[in-house]
């Protein structure tokens, strides 16, 4: 189905048929077609209904032996997970690494917070010995753009031939090349400032700051998972509670996530905020530079589902998260049961007394993530296209032996529940899942 901007799931097609397997390449607007178009593709154009309609029926005659797809959050890929598993089909659900720059992720069932890992581990064969790492060396970022202005000029410039097809994001092409602008003009402009402020924080301020890591707005995982919190919300809700409840000594660090510094003016809404609360002397906006460094340094970390909760478990830091996140687990988040006895909780206990992850915890989930999530390679850089499909196929296909042998898989021992509207809604209600008693093992 769609895939990320750019040849990656042509080449795959390509090593998938290499390898004996009759590919379909399902395409839902211009940008899908412009890279992979001609025999082995079909245009789809239809309702949500009509999608799931055909692609039930479509199950029910050729029998796949497996969907393949980029994303577990977009409209028609949601729809197809539902239509599969109800069939027994099992998904291959792709996602930017979780350990970037040097993997991909590539996982049964959905990413993030529907990916296998979140389950406990099931029965299956030893994990081969992991082969060595080959370095991703090279601009990922300018990679990535250079693809996807192609993408969504075509996207536009297909969509009298796609009429009505639904995209998971709602961005026109004139406003985000305006708001691309502006995000290259704020990089510019606070680049001293930024500098200033990742020198100041490491050399003067070690250990004396947590970190607030904002996501991009609009991001699927985000607002598919992560219980209602938006990116206002957290920096209001941290500033609050920092204010109230931190040590007088300590600083909060703000960390804008670069490909949102265009689309949202979160530093003078962030800076207000502190001056009203009385303490925008401790509190700091960066728009810029190494969010790993800034953990390295600091006390630990508040997010909602982002994938640097990752980093700063590895850096042996504290990590409260709000949303649901792949590393939501008993010894790796720190969790409070309860009110303390000065009557806080939740975010307002993490600043007083935040508990770093137990180390073989932490070891233990990197070793299966690396077992059954990542892939060593990149989508984007076309000197290792090539290298990446093959080693993605190669994992597919000895975890299909798997399946189809009948030992027991993520997919058939703990099936997925893929919520329904409804659910999600009910589930935003609950702002502090990852502080609730039954965290997954």
């Amino acid at each position: 189905m769609q895939g990320p901007v750019g040849p990656f799931f042509r080449t795959l097609a390509n090593t998938f048929e290499a390898s004996g397997f009759d590919v379909l390449k399902i395409n839902f607007n211009g940008g899908d077609w412009l890279f992979s178009h001609g025999p082995g593709t079909l245009n789809f154009c239809g309702s949500m209904d009509a999608w799931s309609d055909w692609l039930d029926a479509f199950i029910r005659s050729r029998r796949p032996e497996a969907i393949v797809l980029f994303g577990d959050s977009r409209p028609y890929h949601r729809q197809a997970i539902m239509v599969a598993l109800r069939a027994g089909v099992p998904v291959s659900s792709f996602e930017e690494g979780y350990v970037r720059p040097n993997f991909i992720t590539c996982e049964w069932d959905g990413n993030n917070a529907l990916s296998p890992l979140r389950r406990p581990r099931p029965a299956r064969h030893e994990s081969p010995a992991a082969d060595a790492v080959e370095p991703v060396r090279g601009n990922l970022f300018r990679a990535m753009t250079f693809f996807a202005i192609r993408y969504y000029l075509a996207k536009t410039a297909g969509a009298v031939f796609f009429r009505g097809n639904v995209h998971h994001r709602s961005r026109g092409i004139l406003s985000e090349s305006i708001l691309w602008t502006r995000n290259f003009y704020r990089k510019i402009r606070h680049y001293p400032a930024n500098n200033e402020m990742m020198l100041n924080l490491i050399e003067n301020l070690e250990n004396q700051y947590f970190v607030v890591a904002l996501q991009v707005h609009d991001d699927q995982q985000l607002l598919r998972h992560g219980r209602g919190w938006t990116m206002e919300k957290l920096i209001t809700e941290s500033i609050r509670s920092f204010r109230r409840f931190a040590s007088p000594e300590h600083h909060l660090v703000i960390k804008v996530h670069p490909m949102d510094r265009g689309h949202k003016s979160y530093r003078p809404f962030a800076m207000e905020l502190a001056r009203i609360a009385g303490c925008d002397d401790r509190v700091h906006i960066v728009d810029d530079g190494s969010i790993g460094l800034l953990i390295r340094h600091s006390l630990g970390l508040v997010t909602v589902n982002s994938t640097s909760g990752l980093l700063a478990l590895n850096h042996g830091k504290p990590v409260l998260s709000l949303g649901e996140a792949i590393y939501n687990k008993r010894d790796l988040v720190w969790t409070r049961y309860g009110d303390d006895l000065d009557g806080t909780s939740g975010i307002d206990g993490f600043w007083l007394s935040p508990a770093p992850p137990k180390r073989d915890a932490v070891k233990a989930f990197n070793k299966r993530m690396h077992e059954e999530s990542l892939v060593n390679g990149s989508f984007y850089l076309r000197n290792l296209i090539d290298a990446t499909t093959k080693r993605v196929v190669q994992r597919i296909q000895g975890d299909l032996k798997v399946i189809s042998v009948g030992v027991p898989s993520a997919l058939s021992e703990h099936p997925v529940e893929v919520p329904t509207e409804k659910n999600g809604a009910a589930q935003q209600q609950d702002i502090f899942p990852s502080l609730s008693p039954d965290l997954p093992n």
